[in-house]
């Protein structure tokens, strides 16, 4: 007598769950030092807004509009 055994089902390769905290902090970051950044909604580029004489007050996506203040 033999048997047959399936094959188990791969295994799906999950990326690590980042928390939103660390996703707009990582954004401000970025806005903050006046360098473009992922969209954390979109994933389009976000792009520093500049104050007159305060520097980066915060950031704007020119995909989604979405606002990082």
């Amino acid at each position: 007598m033999t048997a047959t055994l399936a094959r188990p089902a791969p295994r799906a390769h999950t990326a690590p769950q980042v928390s939103l905290a660390a996703v707009v902090s990582d954004t401000w970051a970025s806005v903050a030092a006046g360098a473009p950044a992922e969209c954390p909604v979109c994933s389009g580029v976000m792009h520093p807004r500049w104050s007159a004489g305060a520097g980066v007050v915060g950031g704007r996506c020119e995909d989604c509009g979405t606002t990082l203040e």
